[in-house]
């Protein structure tokens, strides 16, 4: 193996902090995952983030203890980048108590990335826009060299000995860890071997130690972590059908490790995923153990003794008549298992919370649902017994917030929760069918229809209504078993407007031919 001398190390460095963090790291995600201009790309299926770029940018690569949180989010002076733990100015490498996530998705260059047009989709669906070219040449420009990046990724990894130039290195990181050919056109100005090349530099045949890395590259560093006293963190690998770069998991996680909400409330229109959300959720935080997992659908038949505590028929001692025994049930059962198992997260779903008497239902349990009164004792009225609800137990609930349901969710209740708004997404709708094969015409299509309806609902039209189409034929019988009746209701006083959504859906589905489908095209995403 071969490696990168540290003062090859110091010098990349310098290189990169002249350009910007929120740019250059976000373009070479988009770089890895092979996003394009052609078609939207799910990047919690491929590279992703965090999973991704800890391998280039975590702390664990120079055994750097972890966080007070867990986390150890290690990275270059760059331009932007902010030292939060002292005056760390000096150092050439920063260690941040965050996740890559956190400082890409939830970044201000990504949401500025997003708003002005240089990207589209949504969260993790993403596709380049015309746009996003020029103004990545204008923030990253032709002064940047890739070889000084190269140098960062493999700064404390090896590379084998048979590569003896940049371009062998290059070749090698995009087949070998890209598992690409050569980068999109829209990188390749920037993310490429120059004309101009860096000089090939000195190597060594054995790796610098942590200690003298740590020691060159981050003095302050060195003595922070000398005076502290954070003990390493394991890190958790979970298998699940979710992603770990699935953005509503890492919300969910980042308040639950942050300790600001254990409760959390899916909210949306129907046929948005919210259901099938919260169980991905559950078996991610769980790690897939079933006896750390309750599920239950609230509807108005349910009450407080069957959630909380409550009278329970059975034998009298003498075996001949019944007797009723006050005991806990459901909820108060889970939440003395969790209490039992600190150490687990045990998570409870409750899907169409709306559907039943929050309040009745939960009675004085609501209040200990905050986070500030989390593993407090109270009192149970009819028992007199003391309980309490453990910070490892976890909350997932689903409702629509606009169904005529028992319970509305007014601010009292919405306060217990920390709200996850799950709205109709074009985009993720796209992306599944694109992924089923579906002709384009189609697409476009069925994604078209979608629009009309969500701007013909008063409160949107959930994509998950739309996941089973293959045909225009399919496309069909959704407008007619799933569409039509539920917009007739919408629209009952005012059936021009009614008639005038249902011609243009009629006049979508009757269309054919290839003209159709080249203009259909020319409005694809």
């Amino acid at each position: 193996m071969k490696y990168f001398d540290i003062s090859t190390i110091r010098a990349a460095i310098e290189h990169l902090q002249h350009y910007s963090a929120n740019w250059l790291l976000p373009a070479f995600v988009f770089a890895a995952n092979d996003v394009g201009t052609e078609e939207l790309v799910d990047m919690s299926k491929k590279r992703g983030t965090d999973q991704f770029l800890d391998r280039y940018f975590h702390g664990d690569l120079l055994d750097l203890p972890r966080l007070a949180k867990g986390n150890s989010l290690l990275r270059p002076r760059l331009q932007g980048v902010t030292w939060d733990r002292g005056d760390f100015a000096d150092d050439y490498i920063i260690q941040q108590d965050t996740k890559m996530w956190g400082n890409l998705f939830s970044s201000r260059g990504y949401r500025e990335m997003r708003l002005k047009g240089y990207i589209g989709g949504e969260k993790n669906l993403t596709i380049l826009t015309d746009t996003f070219q020029d103004k990545f040449e204008e923030m990253i420009p032709d002064s940047f060299r890739f070889e000084y990046f190269l140098i960062w990724l493999y700064a404390f990894r090896g590379f084998p000995d048979e590569i003896s130039s940049w371009q062998d290195l290059y070749d090698f990181f995009l087949s070998n860890e890209l598992h690409l050919q050569e980068f999109k056109e829209a990188y390749r100005s920037r993310f490429c071997i120059n004309i101009q090349p860096v000089d090939w530099p000195e190597l060594l045949t054995e790796r610098p130690s942590n200690e003298d890395l740590l020691n060159s590259l981050a003095p302050k560093l060195v003595s922070f972590i000398a005076g502290a006293t954070t003990e390493a963190v394991p890190s958790q690998v979970t298998n699940s059908l979710i992603s770990s770069d699935d953005p509503v998991f890492a919300e969910v996680l980042g308040a639950i490790d942050a300790g600001e909400s254990y409760s959390f409330l899916l909210t949306g229109p129907p046929g948005t995923g919210k259901t099938r959300y919260a169980r991905q959720l559950a078996n991610k935080l769980t790690e897939g153990d079933e006896s750390q997992t309750l599920f239950m659908q609230f509807h108005p038949a349910i009450g407080y003794d069957d959630f909380v505590e409550g009278f329970r028929p059975g034998k009298s001692d003498d075996g001949k008549g019944i007797r009723y025994d006050l005991a806990p049930r459901l909820f108060l059962r889970f939440a003395q298992d969790a209490a039992r198992n600190p150490e687990k997260k045990f998570v409870a779903v409750i899907d169409e919370l709306n559907r039943g008497d929050v309040a009745r239902i939960f009675g004085e349990v609501l209040t200990y649902l905050e986070v500030d009164y989390r593993d407090v004792e109270f009192t149970l009225p009819f028992s007199g017994d003391k309980a309490k609800l453990p910070s490892n137990l976890i909350l997932i609930c689903t409702a629509n917030p606009y169904d005529r349901s028992v319970t509305d969710l007014d601010d009292a209740l919405l306060r217990r929760f920390w709200v996850i708004e799950v709205e109709p997404n074009e985009a993720a709708l796209r992306l599944h069918l694109q992924e089923q094969g579906v002709d384009v015409g189609v697409i476009n299509r069925t994604a078209q229809a979608f629009n009309i309806f969500n701007a013909s609902f008063p409160n949107g039209f959930g994509h998950s209504n739309f996941l089973k189409v293959r045909s225009i034929e399919d496309l069909s019988s959704v407008w007619s078993g799933r569409v039509r009746l539920p917009l007739r209701r919408a629209f009952i006083h005012d059936t021009p407007q009614f008639n005038a959504v249902a011609d243009s859906i009629e006049a979508l589905l009757r269309t054919s031919g290839d003209a159709e489908g080249d203009a259909l095209r020319e409005q694809e995403v």
